[in-house]
Formats: structure tokens, sequence, C-alpha cells
């Protein structure tokens, strides 16, 4: 990641981490998320957790749809 996509630095430092961990480590910060596929949606930051095998590979950004 070439730059910083939240001031949160809990999620910047969920790469790595499994689905799981990262579910409870948002739950456990009051972070609302949404599991779906291969991501994990943060709503209130606009960012997509995005999982290979299980392991959080990415973090993207996205916006609402109009």
């Amino acid at each position: 990641m070439s730059h910083q996509l939240t001031d949160n630095p809990i999620i910047n430092n969920l790469i790595g981490f499994s689905r799981h961990y990262c579910a409870q480590t948002l739950t456990s910060q009051g972070v609302d998320s949404i599991e779906f596929g291969h991501w994990l949606a943060v709503p209130s930051q606009r960012l997509l957790l995005v999982f290979r095998h299980q392991q959080c590979v990415a973090i993207d950004e996205y916006q609402l749809a109009a």
C-alpha cells in the first residue's frame, strides 16, 4: 500500500491476518463491518478488506453508488 487509506491504525494493520481475526478486531473496536464473498466491507470508512485464502491481502477504497 503506497499510502494510508484511513486514519484508523487498526484497519491499516489488518493486512496478513485472517478474516475471522479482522472481523473480531473491528467489532472489538466498535467498527461495523459486513462480510461477503472475498471481502469484508467497512462502511464507516468506505473500505473493503480483500481476502485470498482467508488472509487479508489488500485494503481498497470504494464509493457509494449513485
